[in-house]
């Protein structure tokens, strides 16, 4: 007890560690924490002088973690949202009773064969989610992870092979590419060929607006390259330009089969060989224990349970 109630042990020490150590930056941490840049520097102060290690370094502009800051981590994040949830007022959750909103973050494709499932429940006020009300938010790579961490999104579904150490990822359905195209205007019959895959020009969906993508790098490793005519972040957009464009695109298949069946388009097998891809969820480890947001997670793995 006595090391417990230590005049040293200061836990507003441990946020501002946790804050250097994701921000890199002493303006940026003092910003996430509502403090200003002279609190946070002396609090490092006093961390160092606690731990008897610079802890943190500045290299080029960034404040890089030394290596006893690197060990230190791990175990303070966890003391952070232990504490978390233990001064957690929830205990129960009620989606029948109870209001509460959540905010996901996916894409547009996704949601449509994904989501719509449980879109379904939240318009039938007898059903389990009576009194919940959902914010679907497009898939933004470059700050997705930051609204899981300042709490604006509870939930990041899609492709997710790195996510912070302190955010926990669940699996949710495997998937794979196919051609989509309008028959009328491409006049093609399916499996189609790489000749033909090649010779027509390509809409490209791109989360981020690019004009190139590991599709590009595979043909690449076989020699030939496709003419990537316009790309665009909506997914969904996509059917509706492919009817009047002679063009070809890529998609998820569980995407383009919904597209194929609302707009009347053609599949076909890509021609050359493109590995499956997972499908995952991933929050904040600080809401693992929650009881709202674990039957957010139990709704959206019954859904995923039917493309798997």
């Amino acid at each position: 007890m006595k090391r417990i109630h230590s005049p040293t042990l200061d836990l507003n020490l441990i946020k501002v560690f946790d804050a250097l150590l994701e921000s890199r930056s002493v303006s940026r941490a003092a910003d996430a924490l509502g403090v200003s840049q002279s609190a946070v520097s002396h609090a490092l102060g006093r961390l160092r002088t606690l731990v008897g290690d610079p802890l943190f370094v500045r290299t080029g502009g960034r404040m890089e973690p030394t290596p006893r800051a690197q060990r230190l981590a791990e175990p303070l994040r966890e003391l952070l949202l232990g504490a978390a949830r233990a001064l957690s007022v929830e205990e129960s959750f009620d989606p029948l009773l109870e209001d509460r909103s959540f905010s996901i973050c996916t894409s547009d494709a996704v949601q449509a064969v994904l989501l719509t499932g449980l879109l379904r429940d939240l318009s039938d006020q007898s059903v389990e989610a009576g009194r919940v009300s959902i914010s679907l938010r497009s898939l933004d790579p470059d700050a997705m992870l930051n609204g899981l961490d300042d709490g604006t999104i509870d939930l990041v579904i899609g492709y997710l092979p790195e996510v912070r150490r302190w955010h926990d990822r669940e699996y949710l359905y495997t998937d794979n590419h196919v051609c989509l195209f309008n028959p009328d205007l491409v006049p093609l019959t399916a499996p189609i060929s790489l000749e033909d895959y090649t010779r027509y020009p390509h809409l490209m969906p791109s989360l981020r607006g690019g004009l190139s993508s590991f599709i590009d790098d595979d043909l690449s490793a076989l020699g030939t390259q496709r003419r990537v005519a316009a790309s665009t972040t909506q997914f969904l957009a996509i059917p509706m330009m492919l009817k009047h464009t002679a063009m070809i695109t890529t998609l998820p298949t569980r995407t383009a089969e919904f597209c194929a069946k609302a707009v009347g388009l053609a599949i076909s097998p890509l021609p050359f060989p493109s590995e499956d891809y997972d499908v995952s969820m991933a929050w904040h480890r600080r809401n693992t224990g929650s009881p709202s947001h674990g039957w957010l997670r139990q709704r959206v793995q019954k859904e995923a349970q039917g493309l798997r």
